[in-house]
Parts: C-alpha cells; sequence; structure tokens
C-alpha cells in the first residue's frame, strides 16, 4: 500500500518505517526537516516536509491508502505554559490537519492509525483497566481524549480509526531504556515509588500492533498497546537491575523530582494497571509477554561477540596483506543473523551506505557528507557520528566488492587505529542466508586505549551492534 507516516524519526517510527518497508509498502514520510530524515531512515523512503499549504497534505492524502500518526513531542519533561502548548500542538495539532486533509481529499485513505497514550487512563492505583474504561483526571488524560477525538472524527469520511494507546515502549536505544540502561549498567540504578503498575511493551511487538492494525479491517477505536502480563514499578526496577546486572538499586523519594519535573512527574508515579483486551480478542500473540523476556532481549548479546584477535596464520586473503591486519588486530567483533531472503536482496541492501543511518542509533548522529554514484572496489565513502557531543570524521574505503558474496571495507579515517569490516552473505542448504559481520579492529593510545574499550568502547560497540540487528529483524 501507499503510506503516509508521521513520526517517522522518532522511536516507534523508525522501526515502524523498517518493518512497512520489509512488508513491501511504499513509504512517505512527513518530516519537519529533511535532512535528518534521510540520515535516519534509509534508503527507498519517499520523504517530504511539513507544508503550510493546505492543499499539499490534501494531494498527499489522495495518493496514500493508509495513514500512521506517530506524531508527538516527548512528555517527560518539565511541563512550563509552553511546553503544554508544544504538547498539544505535536500532537492535537498535527492531528486535526491530518483529519482536516482527509475529509477533503477526493480519495480518503482506508485506514487512520493514530498514536495515543495510556496516560488516558490518569492515576488508577490498581483497578484493571480496559479499553471501555473511563477516563481519568488531569492535564494527561485531558490531552490523551481530545487527541483521540481528533483521530476519531476522520470517521466520518469513512477512514477506519485505530487509535493505539500506548504503553512504556522498551528498547535499549529509546524510550526510558535509553535513559535507564546507561544508569543501570553503571550501577546507579533508581525506582520511584514501588506499588504503582508501569504499563509496558516490547518494540518489537508494538510495530507488530501497527501491522495488525493494518492487516485486520476489524480492528477498530482505541486499542491498548501492553505487553499481558503487568508489574509494578519495583518489579520493573527489580527486573532491569537483573538484566544490566547492576549491583545497586536505590529508592527515590517523588518529592525529590517534584522540583526537576514539576506537574510531570507523575509520569513517573501515576499507576495504570492497563489490559490490552482487544488485541487479546483478536488472537494477537505477543513475542515479549514477561518483562524479563523483553529486558534479556535488550540487554543480552545472543550472537555478538567481541574477544581479542586471534591470529590465523591460515589465513592467505590477499587483501589483508597490505594492510597488515595480522599484525596490527587487536580486538574481533562477530555478528550472525540468519534472513529468509534471497542473497541478492540482502546484498542490496546491506551494501548500500544510505542504509547505514537505518542501523544505526539514533544518539550517533550518523550523516553521510559525500558518497560515489557508483559503489566498486576502491571507493571512498564518506561520513559523521557523533559521540557524547564530539564530532567524529569517518573515511571509509571499499577494499573488496563482490556481489552477492561479501564487500569490505577500511577505515582510512577515523577514531580507530584500525576498522576492517568484512560483510560476508552466505547461502543455506534450507533456502535462508547467514549475514555475518566481522570486524578486526584496534584503539589507540596504548594502556589507556585498552581501559577505554573495558569501560565504555566495547559495550557501545554491542549496543551498536545489538541495534543494528534488531532493525533488521524488523526489515527482512
Amino acid at each position: 500500500m501507499n503510506v503516509l507516516i508521521t513520526g517517522s524519526t522518532g522511536f516507534i517510527g523508525r522501526a515502524t518505517v523498517a518493518y512497512l518497508q520489509g512488508q513491501g509498502h511504499s513509504i512517505t514520510a512527513l518530516v519537519r526537516s529533511t535532512g535528518r530524515a534521510n540520515n535516519l531512515l534509509g534508503q527507498g523512503i519517499r520523504i517530504i516536509e511539513y507544508s503550510d499549504a493546505e492543499q499539499d497534505l490534501i494531494d498527499e492524502m489522495d495518493k496514500s491508502d493508509l495513514v500512521i500518526n506517530l506524531a508527538g513531542s516527548p512528555v517527560a519533561t518539565r511541563w512550563t505554559k509552553n511546553k503544554k502548548r508544544i504538547l498539544t500542538e505535536s500532537r492535537i495539532g498535527v492531528t486535526n490537519k491530518i483529519v482536516n486533509a482527509i475529509k477533503q481529499c477526493n480519495n480518503p485513505p482506508k485506514t487512520l492509525i493514530s498514536a495515543s497514550a495510556v496516560g488516558y487512563y490518569g492515576n488508577r492505583g490498581d483497578e484493571s483497566l480496559t479499553e471501555s474504561s473511563e477516563k481519568g483526571y488531569g492535564f494527561l488524560s485531558q490531552l490523551c481524549e481530545e487527541w483521540e477525538e481528533s483521530a476519531l472524527e476522520a470517521r466520518s469520511s469513512g477512514t477506519r480509526v485505530c487509535v493505539l494507546r500506548i504503553g512504556i515502549v522498551l528498547g535499549r536505544e529509546g524510550g526510558i531504556l535509553g535513559t535507564l540502561g546507561p544508569l543501570f549498567e553503571n550501577h546507579m540504578g533508581g525506582y520511584v515509588g514501588s506499588k504503582q503498575y508501569v504499563p509496558w511493551i516490547h518494540i518489537h511487538d508494538m510495530v507488530k500492533v501497527i501491522g495488525e492494525c493494518i492487516t485486520k479491517e476489524s480492528l477498530s477505536g482505541p486499542i491498548n498497546c501492553v505487553a499481558p502480563i503487568a508489574v509494578t514499578n519495583k518489579e520493573f526496577s527489580l527486573e532491569l537491575k537483573h538484566a544490566t546486572k547492576s549491583k545497586i538499586l536505590l529508592r527515590i523519594p517523588s518529592l525529590l523530582l517534584k522540583p526537576i519535573f514539576g506537574e510531570a512527574t507523575q509520569v513517573l508515579t501515576n499507576s495504570q494497571n492497563v489490559k490490552p483486551t482487544v488485541l487479546n480478542s483478536a488472537g494477537f500473540t505477543f513475542k515479549f509477554q514477561t518483562l524479563s523476556e523483553a529486558l534479556n532481549n535488550e540487554f543480552q548479546d545472543t550472537n555478538i561477540n567481541i574477544q581479542k584477535y586471534q591470529r590465523d596464520n591460515t589465513d592467505t586473503d590477499q587483501h589483508k596483506n597490505p594492510y597488515r591486519i595480522k599484525e596490527r588486530g587487536q580486538y574481533q567483533l562477530t555478528s550472525d543473523m540468519v534472513l529468509s531472503r534471497d542473497s541478492d536482496t540482502l546484498f542490496a541492501f546491506f551494501s548500500s551506505p544510505l542504509n547505514l543511518g537505518l542501523l544505526t542509533p539514533g544518539w550517533m548522529d550518523f550523516r553521510i557528507t559525500e558518497i560515489p554514484n557508483q559503489i566498486e572496489s576502491g571507493s571512498y565513502i564518506r561520513y559523521r557520528i557523533g559521540l557524547w557531543f564530539i564530532g567524529l570524521h569517518w573515511v571509509t574505503k571499499i577494499v573488496t566488492w563482490a556481489p552477492n558474496n561479501l564487500f569490505i571495507d577500511n577505515q582510512e579515517k577515523g577514531p580507530y587505529g584500525l576498522w576492517w569490516h568484512e560483510h560476508l552473505i552466505i547461502d543455506n542448504h534450507d533456502g535462508t542466508v547467514t549475514m555475518r559481520d566481522r570486524v578486526i579492529y584496534r584503539i589507540p593510545f596504548w594502556i589507556f586505549g585498552r581501559i577505554a574499550h573495558k569501560l565504555f568502547v566495547k559495550n557501545t560497540l554491542m549496543r551498536i551492534f545489538r541495534f543494528r540487528k534488531q532493525m533488521i529483524n524488523l526489515r527482512f
């Protein structure tokens, strides 16, 4: 289908784009910055900027079979008067524009999938909350109600509307785990309150819920996007402590947060025991039903391994000789994935530098600065990455280019003493394909580099390749 999506560069949005593209849909991303979107969304996505011209959006609606509205500014910040205005405009304002365009177009989209949040229910203690439960009280509840009412207006044009009441979405490189993960991994874990219920859902299941709404036309109206087994905040924190192997877990009094977050403290302290009643009735199968399964998936390194580089004297690859890989190699990273696609398709995807951004965590601020018209042996690619507010310029050279089988790139300029990256595509007897990454690298600055590798470089590389695998799983 032709899909128009807002919020495509956000945490849920990027995963959704990867999944939709893997399903064969044609995607148009409506964004505020085309440059940022080009860096984050990969190849094959049509990107257009928000326009003040109402007719432009009407024309887009006429071409769209499906609209996915995931726009919304983050709520976990202090709610000043101006911030409340931004929260309202980024949700209700954007949704109003979309729905008004749907009402005025000649060919209304068949389906609108629009985000909302479990904040709709307010603070409800241990009460079991289903889609038919009443709205709660306070700013968030009112915001969600108006947000949903705006989206549901599209039904007057014959458009099926699914309103997603989204819980806390779990993914290591975004949302709450993007904030708490580094703290827990560095043994600084903490939690606010203890008995309030935390409605959560893994990013993989969140994206699959969107897919379910696309294919199952019986779904409409409010849909609770939460895992079936609820936990309290203390249980959540204990599971996160276990998954990250954190040694410390402190209880933080909510009074200490008031001076920082003000009214927004309720985002961290409200209790919502939300049930996925509609999804259960529709027969939806959650991949991650328990919190331990979801967190272990985010913090364990299955099929990704970093160890000291073992020089292989039987390796006679001539491409390595000029680069003295055996002599210079210090560490080796390996990562394997088995995918149900043909090698032609996979090589075309992985060998395009334009897809590197989609496979890279957003916090790395990845940007391509120069790329040749055609990639081949000897090609140079220049890009920039940002780490901890430091901009690093990287130049890589394609050393080997064997379509549908292998390509190797080597860092010519960058932060590593050596970075040799082999991308191998292996056809298996059962019709699947194994995508194997092998990186041989060296950290500069002698003992200081080895200390830095142990303290944070190794963990950062594991995070990057773990994110890469998850996005590939959604894409293929």
